[in-house]
């Protein structure tokens, strides 16, 4: 963009100048220290926008009555400028599809459950207009405990009982806010669906139960944002990955690139996953692929319940744009953070994003 542009800055806790200075300069901007994303995000900013620098893992950019969502890189109604998201248990095997209103979500994590199935846990930050979020299931402690890391308010119908022993009413995770709909008001029965594969729950009668619990709608202190984003669409030099392929032996999921759009296609039970809501297909501008283990549940082998550890680090791959390179994730503080090969912090290109945690690499395919 060659216009000249006009910034105002409120709250600085960085210099004019070191702003100033990084503004032209797009290969420190991609560093992903604190001070390369400042720059990198000035960088795009035009005249009549604003920038608030709140803090080292936090800028809030505004423009034209919009800000950029931290979970996406999109421009979403200043409304939801530091809300929280919820999370919310969808069921994932072949009695729950069609599921409804999960296109909404930010980001999709699927993972494994008991019995080799998966579940998926959806981020949605603009919830409190959906109508209908369906099949919700219920919760297991390793999602719970992902949900912190971005400061859900974590939705399901029930829990296992180590989710319930420790996590839910063991008082071990602090930052753990949730709303137990078999236990709660907020939720509901399709009468259409057989159970229980038929629970749900509209986003007014989330926001209801987060007013009556008292719980923030903006994100607390220790919150620190996940993910970085390029401020457009940006190939990656990588392998060609037009179509992902991951293991998962229940539903054998795969992705297959849009060209035109530049956005991943979901499939799934060897067809296309569907939201019931908009009849539309799931899609996604990025693919996450976490390698971390499985293992199962000390004293409730019978049940074979699962269990694994966000701590530590390891090894992953990031899509985008029909390409596929090698990645890194750690996880140490209140988040998990992605690296490239080089030891830089992954931006990814702005739009949703679908995680896949998969236990071993053998298990990940890329044509």
């Amino acid at each position: 963009m060659s216009k000249r542009r006009t910034y105002r800055f409120a709250a600085i806790t960085l210099s004019l100048a070191m702003l100033l200075t990084g503004c032209g300069k797009k290969d420190e901007a991609s560093t992903g220290t604190t001070e390369a994303a400042t720059q990198a995000t000035a960088a795009s900013l035009t005249i009549g926008e604003t920038s608030m620098i709140k803090g080292a893992d936090t800028i809030s950019l505004s423009k034209d009555g919009l800000v950029l969502n931290p979970l996406t890189g999109l421009w979403i109604d200043e409304y939801y400028e530091n809300k929280r998201p919820i999370s919310i248990q969808i069921e994932n095997t072949w009695a729950a599809v069609p599921q409804y209103g999960i296109s909404k979500a930010d980001i999709i994590y699927e993972m494994y459950v008991e019995g080799g199935i998966t579940r998926l846990m959806c981020i949605i930050t603009e919830f409190e207009d959906i109508e209908r979020l369906e099949p919700i299931r219920s919760n297991r402690h390793y999602y719970d405990r992902k949900a912190t890391e971005y400061d859900t308010v974590h939705v399901f119908w029930g829990a296992s009982d180590f989710a319930n022993n420790n996590d839910l009413y063991g008082g071990h995770f602090p930052n753990l806010e949730f709303i137990d709909l078999i236990k709660e008001p907020g939720g509901f029965r399709d009468d259409t669906r057989k159970m229980p594969h038929n629970a749900y729950t509209t986003g007014e009668a989330l926001l209801s139960r987060m007013e009556n619990k008292g719980f923030s709608r903006t994100h607390r202190e220790y919150y620190t944002r996940a993910h970085s984003f390029n401020n457009e669409f940006t190939e990656i030099q990588g392998n060609p990955a037009k179509k992902i392929t991951i293991n998962f032996r229940n539903n054998g999921p795969w992705f297959e690139y849009n060209e035109e759009n530049k956005t991943y296609d979901r499939f799934q039970f060897e067809g296309p996953q569907i939201d019931g809501t908009t009849g539309e297909q799931l899609t996604f501008t990025n693919v996450l692929i976490q390698i971390n283990s499985y293992w199962t549940l000390a004293g409730y082998e019978a049940a074979g319940s699962q269990d694994m550890d966000w701590e530590g680090s390891g090894e992953g791959y990031y899509c985008t744009g029909g390409k596929v390179i090698p990645v890194t994730w750690k996880k140490s503080g209140s988040a998990t953070k992605w690296y490239t090969e080089d030891g830089k912090e992954l931006k990814m290109n702005p739009g949703k994003t679908w995680i896949s945690v998969y236990n071993s690499k053998d298990g990940v395919s890329f044509e």
